[in-house]
């Protein structure tokens, strides 16, 4: 078994201090000053207000000029920068607290900083690293120190991050070395997205191919014990560090220690395998040291380092997250806009060129509320269609109205006939233009020959209300033609309708059911009013809504009370809940999802009375439509309910300018 041991062997030495100013008793520092660092690639001439701002005037010309000279570069950088506005956005939306920069020093003196330093007071966690250069050849102070100056030259000069990366290295013999300037809380720049909570601790070698030295790791023990202390860091605790990923949402966050190595955060093999081996135990022998307060050897090294890590999206997200998005629009609205223009070069669709109005009639609150306290006619499309003879069975005793007379049961049968619809029922026959089913108060009616069935075969085919036989219109799905047949319509109040719409299910997040709730709702109510006329509805048609998703809403009668719990007890809670824009009732559709961004309604349909159906980036995307992409995306809906947002919130993005007011 391999045993971490610290021998008394020679080391070099090169003026360490107890630097007051670090507050990590018991460390010797080197300084920048006595490794003999150049401050002065650090500098620059121009101020970083004067410097961004040419950046900017500058970046601004190029994308100009690659947007008329080449459009699929421009959209690459377009997409660039936001992918990486995206995930500050995460970061600062669901951990407010760890992205916090407390400071920031622009220059020293007359010197300005290339790379401002900025301050984190409140460090969580501790990242190991190797500088992954050989350092088998070191034969002392010299050979150290330019060792030192090349990694100090390459971070600041040839990366670009304006000083050292690291905030401490450690050498072979042990001597801990001042890496970036500004000490122990100044933000480094050693592991992406994840340097402002962390302090980040690189080891002079190749791990991968060298061994770390047991100066090293003597050395690495006692500074992660005084950091621990200092920050009143548990080394045994877990935390979250920020992994990029390539598509939407272009960040996830996961777990590992407080103390972690570099590939713990990002895709890299740093602090190579021979280090990042020894941190279980290394851990073990800080938490010995900080109980103890004196450094103790180590007993056998782990045979087996855990490395299992929990992946997990943040759902601590508050209003921030819509803030963040409200704050960016404009730009992300640029990136709405080149997707769509990808994606019109790649599919060749065409915006619509005719403009019209969509909504013929506005509903305002005193309607709505008429609206709402209604009954609704449902054209069940399925039973209509496959209509020839149907068995009704009652849960107590139905009524049955004809033009010629009323009669009673608790089971009849329906079928056309020569000459109308014969009725059977008591043990008589009657043969009728129309039929009536009326239930009795909560009574239920069912269709026992009707076999649409949920997905874990639980029957939808029982109604509340009342059930309508008669000669209408529907429009075949088939030629998109209106047909003249037998229809079979449900009558109900409107929020049992509301209870039998599966627009959503109960393994989906409660905000996202609420949305779908409210929106589904304000699409019903809309239509309601025959005035606002629905394509897919005939005039003079008996019935101002569909059972089938294709047309109107997926509406399953009252079986969904046996499938679904959440959901109609939410569309309870919601009960007096009406979306408005402007005061009056807006036309809300909705959809699947998007290859990456919605449709505005003026592009698509030419709508020119709906601002508010506009396009958005979409963030849990398909690789195409499912649907016709104009409002809220039922997947995107679902992500920012995992990120924490309420329903308001998700409305609110979707639809701006919306308003959801109790009637």
């Amino acid at each position: 078994m391999k045993k971490i041991f610290f021998l008394l062997i020679a080391s070099i030495c090169i003026s360490p201090a107890f630097a007051s100013e670090w507050n990590l008793p018991g460390i010797e520092i080197i300084s920048r000053k006595d490794r003999g660092a150049d401050e002065s690639i650090r500098y620059t001439k121009m101020s970083y207000a004067e410097r961004k701002a040419r950046l900017k005037s500058k970046t601004e010309e190029e994308m100009k000029t690659l947007e008329e000279t080449d459009f699929d570069e421009f959209f690459e950088k377009q997409k660039a920068e936001y992918e990486q506005t995206m995930r500050n956005d995460y970061l600062q939306s669901n951990f407010p607290e760890e992205q916090k920069v407390n400071d920031v020093v622009y220059q020293l003196g007359k010197n300005y900083l290339k790379w401002p330093q900025s301050y984190h007071y409140e460090k969580n966690k501790i990242i190991v690293h190797h500088t992954a250069g050989d350092t088998s050849s070191f034969t002392g102070k010299e050979s150290v120190i330019a060792y030192l100056k090349d990694v100090y030259k390459f971070h600041t000069i040839t990366r670009g991050w304006g000083d050292i990366g690291y905030n401490f290295l450690i050498d072979s013999y042990g001597n801990i070395y001042e890496g970036r300037a500004g000490g122990d809380n100044v933000i480094g720049a050693h592991t992406n997205w994840n340097n402002t909570p962390s302090v980040g601790i690189s080891l002079m070698g190749n791990f991968d191919i060298q061994k770390p030295t047991q100066e090293q790791i003597k050395s690495l023990i006692s500074l992660i014990t005084a950091l621990s202390k200092k920050y009143n860091i548990d080394p045994t605790a877990k935390a979250e560090y920020h992994k990029v990923l390539t598509d939407i949402p272009y960040m996830k966050s996961v777990e590992a220690g407080t103390v972690a190595g570099h590939r713990d955060a990002g895709v890299t093999s740093c602090p190579g395998k021979n280090l990042y081996s020894l941190l279980p135990e290394i851990k073990t022998m800080v938490v010995n040291t900080m109980a103890k307060g004196v450094l103790v050897s180590s007993s056998e090294i782990m045979k087996s380092i855990p490395t299992a890590k929990t992946s997990k999206t943040a759902t601590k997200n508050t209003a921030k997250g819509l803030d963040n998005l409200k704050k960016r629009q404009a730009a992300y609205d640029k990136i709405s806009l080149a997707l769509q223009n990808t994606y019109i070069k790649k599919h060749g669709t065409k915006k619509a060129t005719v403009s019209s109005n969509k909504i013929a009639f506005k509903i305002n609150k005193d309607e709505a509320k008429k609206l709402l306290d209604s009954d609704i006619s449902v054209l069940l499309y399925e039973l209509s269609t496959a209509f020839m003879q149907r068995d009704i069975s009652c849960s107590s005793t139905c009524f049955f109205v004809t033009p010629s007379g009323t009669y009673k049961g608790t089971s009849a049968n329906i079928e056309v006939a020569e000459g109308g619809l014969l009725l059977q029922v008591g043990g008589e026959k009657y043969t009728e233009e129309s039929i009536k089913i009326q239930a009795k108060g909560n009574d239920l009616i069912e269709i026992k020959n009707y076999p649409r069935v949920s997905y874990f075969k639980i029957p939808w085919n029982t109604f509340y209300g009342s059930l309508t036989f008669e000669k209408g219109q529907l429009k075949n799905l088939k030629t998109g033609k209106f047909e003249k047949q037998y229809t079979i319509v449900n009558t109900l109040s409107f929020h049992k309708y509301l209870k039998g719409i599966v627009e959503t299910n109960d393994s989906e997040d409660a905000e996202k059911i609420k949305t779908m709730n409210l929106i589904s709702k304000g699409y019903a109510l809309f239509y309601k009013n025959s005035k606002n006329k629905h394509p897919s509805i005939p005039d003079g048609a008996k019935y101002t809504a569909i059972d089938s998703p294709e047309m109107f809403q997926k509406y399953v009668g009252a079986g969904v009370e046996k499938t679904l719990k959440t959901v109609p007890a939410l569309v309870d809670e919601q009960k007096t809940e009406v979306i408005f824009y402007d005061n009056y009732l807006p036309i809300l559709p909705y959809f699947n999802c998007s290859p990456g961004f919605t449709r505005s309604a003026k592009d698509k349909r030419g709508w020119s009375d709906t601002p508010y159906l506009v396009s958005r980036i979409d963030m849990e995307k398909c690789t195409d439509f499912n649907g016709h992409g104009v409002g809220l995306s039922g997947k995107g809906a679902q992500y920012f309910a995992k990120q924490g947002w309420t329903y308001k919130e998700i409305l609110e993005y979707y639809y701006p300018g919306i308003q959801i007011l109790t009637l």
